[in-house]
């Protein structure tokens, strides 16, 4: 059985994954939206020493439930080591094949986000977001060998669901932004830090030397490209609410400013001193978006 279904090849691989199952289920949305509507535009997650782990690990169930308002409901099937036993691993594979067969795609999560294609009687089929064999584009059933000794996986499976309305859609993904600037320990476990406090985060571990690393680049990776999108995000609300214009593009300009400062900041051979004042801008920047954001959300409900 095979799925026809691709997924999109973004750094941010979940976001990779849910563009290729809202294209899936014809959900018509721009990417910006699918960015902007489930607040991963917004979003930043660091590590104390920049690991890569970063946009993998942290608390996605605000994430899952603001899907919802890109016509996509996200289940979590639970989370796999290499403790998981026999039958743990069997009963997993059982419910994906159940979700697969009613015509619902489904996605793995170990080390990054690929979609599930589809089986064939030795094991499943995945996409593979990079130009590489890791990861691995097929995985073989009950063994899972060629995750070989890295095992902490969580599998997924979508359905469609009613779009609302996009006014909602838009005040709720702002309302994330709130929630995660009042609280962000509620996203995010030691030793990470979420939200705008990701930055000072960033900034010690480049002090500490970490800034050399592949964190460091993977990281500015993937949130430049989630500022990039919501700037465009931004700039689809200007056109579809007038009255918002104004605000709207200023926070364009902003996300837009922040996603170039941190694709120079990614740089690993970049000067440490110039790197922390890259960081400290893109700080400052987005602790302007609060309340704008606010003034943005009397405007377009107006």
């Amino acid at each position: 059985m095979k799925m026809e279904i691709v997924q999109a090849p973004f750094s941010t691989s979940l976001m990779g994954v849910i563009r290729g199952v809202a294209d899936y289920f014809d959900i018509d949305l721009s990417t910006p939206s699918l960015y902007g509507r489930t607040g991963h535009a917004f979003f930043m997650n660091i590590h104390e020493a920049i690991c890569p782990s970063g946009p993998y690990c942290w608390n996605t169930d605000p994430f899952t439930a603001l899907l919802e308002n890109c016509g996509v409901r996200m289940k979590k099937h639970g989370f796999f080591s290499g403790e998981s036993t026999m039958g743990e691993r069997n009963a997993l594979e059982k419910a994906i094949l159940v979700e697969l067969e009613k015509g619902n795609p489904c996605s793995v999560l170990n080390m990054d986000y690929q979609l599930i294609t589809g089986f064939d009687g030795s094991g499943f089929s995945c996409t593979q977001p990079w130009e590489s064999n890791n990861p691995p584009a097929h995985l073989t059933f009950g063994s899972w060998d060629e995750w070989e000794d890295e095992i902490h996986a969580c599998f997924y499976s979508f359905e469609k669901i009613e779009l609302p309305d996009s006014l909602y859609a838009i005040q709720q993904s702002l309302q994330f932004v709130r929630d995660l600037s009042e609280n962000p320990s509620g996203y995010a476990t030691k030793p990470y830090t979420c939200g705008v406090a990701g930055y000072e985060a960033w900034i010690r571990g480049v002090k500490k030397g970490y800034g050399t690393e592949h964190g460091n680049w993977w990281n500015g990776t993937v949130w430049s490209e989630c500022r990039k999108q919501g700037a465009l995000y931004f700039e689809e609300i200007a056109g579809a609410y007038p009255t918002s214009s104004l605000i709207s593009l200023k926070l364009q300009s902003l996300f837009d400013r922040t996603g170039d400062i941190l694709l120079i900041a990614r740089d690993r051979e970049l000067e440490k001193k110039k790197k922390i004042e890259l960081l400290t801008e893109a700080k400052e920047l987005e602790e302007k978006v609060l309340p704008i954001m606010v003034n943005l959300a009397d405007l377009i409900e107006s």
